[in-house]
């Protein structure tokens, strides 16, 4: 189980490891389906949000286990301050994944 207590060196030390397998395909489900759905389109913060429970929830349903991938895909997956379309945000998502672009 993972400890809720994090701290600084934690963070650091989570981020050189990179994603979960579980969390790797989250991102790339989610990649997935902005390259082939309207990539084009225009993609928010919202939209980020709604996909990382679309696909969290797929993998473990709705319970702490798909609680918990969601909160790490969260961490994983950039939030979108600015203007992005979904194809260039699916570039983004494979880069955290720690897939080429």
């Amino acid at each position: 189980m993972e400890r809720t207590d994090h701290v600084q060196p934690d963070e650091y030390l989570r981020r050189v490891t990179g994603p979960s397998e579980d969390v790797r395909a989250v991102l790339i489900a989610m990649a997935d389906r902005l390259t082939h759905v309207r990539p084009h389109g225009e993609m928010d913060d919202s939209r980020r949000l709604a996909l990382i429970l679309r696909y969290s929830t797929d993998r473990y349903g709705f319970g702490p286990a798909g609680e918990a991938l969601e909160v790490e895909a969260r961490s994983y997956a950039p939030r979108i301050t600015g203007r992005s379309t979904r194809g260039e945000y699916a570039l983004i998502l494979r880069r955290a994944a720690g897939g080429a672009a």
